[in-house]
C-alpha cells in the first residue's frame, strides 16, 4: 500500500514539473508600413524587452524614435524614451495644413544645433491594435487630422514590394 501511495504521489509530483509554455507576445518582431501613396518607408521593431525602434524616411526627410511599451488589454501602447543626441522633434501623428509652414522647432537637446538628415518622432501613449495580420494605428484628436476618426497608419509583418514603372 505505501508503494502504491508512493507512486502516486512520485506521478503527481512529475505530473506538476510540466514546463509551462509561456504565451508568445504577437506585437513582438518587426513591422512595415503598408502605405503606397507617399513614396517612402517606415519600419518599425517591438522587442521583447519592452523597447521599441522606429525609422522612416522618404525622399528628402529621415525620422527615428525609440522607447519603451507596455500591454494595455488588447493593444499596445508606444512612448518615446529621450535622446542624447541633437534633433528636432516631431509627434508621431502630426497633420500639416496646406500652406502651413511656420512652426518653431523643439529639440531634443536645449540650444543645440539639430543634424538635418534626420529628426525624432515622439510617441507619448500611442496606441496600435492587431486586427487580422496588421498592426493598426488610429489617430487621436490631438493629432490636428481632419477626419482623425477615419483615419489609420496600418503596418504589416512583411515589407511592401516597390512599384517600378
Amino acid at each position: 500500500m505505501k508503494i502504491r501511495i508512493s507512486i502516486l504521489i512520485l506521478f503527481i509530483g512529475l505530473l506538476s514539473c510540466q514546463n509551462k509554455e509561456i504565451p508568445k507576445n504577437k506585437f513582438v518582431g518587426t513591422w512595415y508600413d503598408t502605405e503606397y501613396i507617399v513614396p517612402g518607408s517606415h519600419l518599425l521593431k517591438i522587442n521583447k524587452d519592452s523597447t521599441f525602434s522606429y525609422k522612416g524616411a522618404g525622399c528628402d526627410w529621415r525620422v527615428i524614435s525609440k522607447g519603451k511599451w507596455k500591454l494595455l488589454g488588447d493593444s499596445i501602447e508606444l512612448n518615446s524614451t529621450s535622446s542624447d543626441t541633437c534633433y528636432r522633434m516631431f509627434p508621431y501623428t502630426r497633420c500639416i495644413k496646406f500652406g502651413e509652414t511656420s512652426r518653431k522647432d523643439t529639440l531634443t537637446i536645449p540650444n543645440c544645433n539639430p543634424n538635418q538628415n534626420a529628426d525624432f518622432l515622439i510617441f507619448s501613449k500611442e496606441r496600435f491594435y492587431l486586427k487580422k495580420d496588421s498592426l493598426v494605428y488610429e489617430f487621436k484628436a490631438s493629432s490636428n487630422c481632419s477626419g482623425y476618426d477615419t483615419l489609420k497608419r496600418i503596418y504589416a509583418r512583411t515589407a511592401k514590394v516597390k512599384k517600378t514603372y
